[in-house]
């Protein structure tokens, strides 16, 4: 898949919008209102909500496993000055952070990409183990009311390639199953043009 981002940046540097993403500035709220300092975000792409938790003073390291994308948002983290660090890495692999280092990590869409079940069981017990006690843990995912669910060929269950981009759809329970070690603070839903998201809040116990 990291061919098929490669190539999107590569025609569109900034593919899903210069402006951050509602769920960011919904994030950055309760970022700030906890004092959150040092952000790891995972699935960063070109750095839209990167640029923005940056801007209003987080230090941010940024990973995506798209070359494209991390060379694009390294070229805008200098031209800005902000303190951000991103490198290229393939979240199936452990986090290349030591333990309790993050007071908080990020995902935006990144979740209902191509991972099965175990990756996602293993992307999320990384993310445990690189966050403090007490470390936020935000992320959306794309959700069985998304207008395109179902369509497309099913690839692997519940993952759906759709126009060349395979996505995973999740179910509230879905979601639930992944809380292990997490105490889920709020989820909600939100519509972003043009998919339907859950928005999950939580803390690492």
């Amino acid at each position: 898949m990291s061919e098929v981002w490669n190539k999107v940046y590569k025609s569109d540097n900034a593919f899903f919008g210069q402006e951050a993403s509602n769920f960011a500035l919904l994030c950055f709220n309760h970022m700030k209102m906890n004092n959150v300092r040092r952000l790891l975000e995972i699935g960063a792409g070109h750095g839209r909500d990167t640029i923005f938790f940056a801007s209003n003073g987080i230090e941010v390291d940024a990973v995506d496993y798209s070359v494209i994308a991390v060379e694009i948002l390294d070229r805008l983290a200098k031209e800005k000055r902000q303190p951000i660090k991103p490198r290229v890495f393939d979240v199936k692999s452990a986090l290349p952070f030591p333990n309790g280092y993050f007071d908080a990590v990020y995902s935006h869409m990144l979740l209902n990409m191509r991972f099965s079940l175990e990756d996602l069981h293993f992307i999320f017990s990384e993310i445990r183990r690189v966050l403090k006690p007490k470390g936020f843990n935000f992320f959306s995912v794309r959700n069985h009311n998304d207008k395109s669910y179902g369509e497309g060929i099913e690839v692997d269950k519940g993952i759906y390639d759709i126009n060349g981009y395979q996505v995973r759809f999740f179910t509230e329970k879905e979601i639930q199953d992944l809380m292990e070690g997490f105490e889920m603070l709020w989820m909600g839903e939100e519509y972003e043009d043009p998919v339907d998201l859950y928005i999950v809040f939580s803390k690492k116990l």
